[in-house]
């Protein structure tokens, strides 16, 4: 955080001169009109909405992809990663910044809440639709004035919901195949469509589910108690407050755009103790978010330590941990550059900087984080005058479209924008 008045002031001094040249570039890519194609986007999103395909099948998916980029003039490459597809967009400008869009693909299972004793089925109740139709489009817009651009890749991945397909596609060469000097993204969010947020540093809780295995003579129900008592003593939260409840994430006093939002330095349970029962062991599993990474790691000890401890201990068989991801962590730097650019581009009043970190949600995106400096952003989908709320992984789950038209358009010139950038010898 000390890089912030420093870059706040940097970016003072050089917005003032890049500003006249933003304004020429907006006036570029805003005479290719968005609405010329949107009719044909909605038509995408609505085939693939209606199509749905679970991580590491999304086949038909991938084909519609592929075609509709060969189609643009852009060079395809297939096969990353499973299903993973590749676009690249050489433009024009040779000496700015190569910069990589990555959208995400695959449907999720999901159980809808009015359909009683229903069983899960593949929708798209996370937006990757919406997220795969917007990295189509932007492609169509840059196509169109690679006069003006430089080089683009466009990432189409698949498997982001088992949390493998960045990780795969990494490991099967993608940045072998291309070399970006950043990387960005976006996650449909439910702020109110038309809005665009992001923060530097972790996005995102970090998220843990410990295992515990006993000898199956364990009293069951004595150390459900006595593991319930031993995770609530690491939780915290601000005072009178529920990080744990998603219905403040965009309230004004409480949520991710207040400074004082609830929803910083927190440890939350996650789930209820779920406990299965075998022939001759028994399990105990709890899920948990901590939005301190630095703490992740004594959490863990000191759980296993009490236990061992205990008198439960002389049963404990192993520990181990089934769900240990890490979280999307923003280039500070390119963030504040990127939200600042947008704040030019598109004003204060619709790009806005986020102050906390979201429970419950995460994203492979962090594995190009590893690769490349790259932001992941939050794009509003929400109308509350409609009655569309877009809280991802909830049978409630619905966009606006008009979310489409604001994606392409933002994203467009901003990525048109980051190519413009000179890139820095030795970066």
């Amino acid at each position: 955080m000390k890089l912030v008045l420093f870059t706040i002031c940097s970016l003072v001094f050089l917005l003032s001169g890049l500003y006249d040249s933003r304004a020429q570039n907006f006036d570029n890519v805003s005479s290719i009109q968005v609405e010329d194609i949107f009719e044909e986007l909605v038509a995408i999103r609505n085939d693939l909405h209606d199509n749905p395909e679970l991580a590491g099948s999304e086949k038909r998916t991938s084909i519609i992809v592929k075609e509709y980029l060969q189609n643009l003039g852009l060079v395809v490459k297939t096969g990353f990663g499973g299903y993973g597809v590749v676009g690249i967009l050489k433009g024009k400008i040779q000496n700015g910044k190569k910069v990589a869009w990555r959208a995400d693909m695959d449907a999720a299972l999901h159980t809808f809440n009015n359909k009683p004793n229903a069983n899960p089925q593949a929708a798209h109740i996370c937006g990757h639709d919406v997220h795969t139709t917007i990295g189509l489009g932007i492609a169509n817009m840059l196509s169109k004035i690679k006069d003006s651009i430089g080089t683009v890749y466009f990432i189409f991945q698949p498997a982001e919901e088992s949390f493998k397909g960045a990780k795969n596609m990494i490991e099967n060469g993608l940045f072998k195949e291309i070399q970006p000097d950043e990387i960005f993204g976006l996650h449909v969010f439910p702020t109110e469509v038309g809005t665009v947020s992001s923060k530097p540093g972790e996005l995102f809780a970090y998220q843990r589910r410990i295992k515990l295995i006993f000898d199956k003579s364990i009293d069951e129900k004595g150390f459900k108690s006595f593991f319930e008592n031993t995770i609530q003593e690491f939780v915290r939260h601000k005072s009178k407050s529920a990080p744990w409840s998603l219905k403040y994430l965009t309230h004004p006093d409480y949520g991710l755009e207040n400074p004082n939002t609830i929803y910083k330095n927190f440890f939350i349970i996650g789930s209820n103790i779920a406990i299965d029962k075998g022939n001759k062991k028994t399990s105990f599993e709890c899920t948990y978010y901590e939005t301190d990474s630095t703490r992740l790691e004594t959490i863990t000890k000191e759980i296993t330590h009490q236990v061992e401890n205990s008198k439960y201990g002389k049963y404990l068989l192993e520990t181990s941990f089934t769900a240990e991801r890490p979280t999307v962590v923003n280039d500070p730097k390119l963030t504040y550059e990127s939200l600042a650019a947008l704040k030019d581009m598109y004003g204060d009043e619709r790009v806005t900087t986020f102050y906390g970190q979201v429970p419950y949600s995460n994203e492979d995106f962090i594995y190009y984080q590893y690769e490349v400096p790259g932001v992941m952003f939050l794009l509003g989908a929400s109308n509350k005058n409609k009655g569309i709320v877009a809280l991802p992984h909830t049978s409630e789950f619905m966009v606006d479209e008009e979310v489409i038209k604001h994606g392409v358009n933002y994203f467009s010139f901003f990525l048109k924008d980051r190519t413009n950038h000179t890139k820095v010898k030795g970066n």
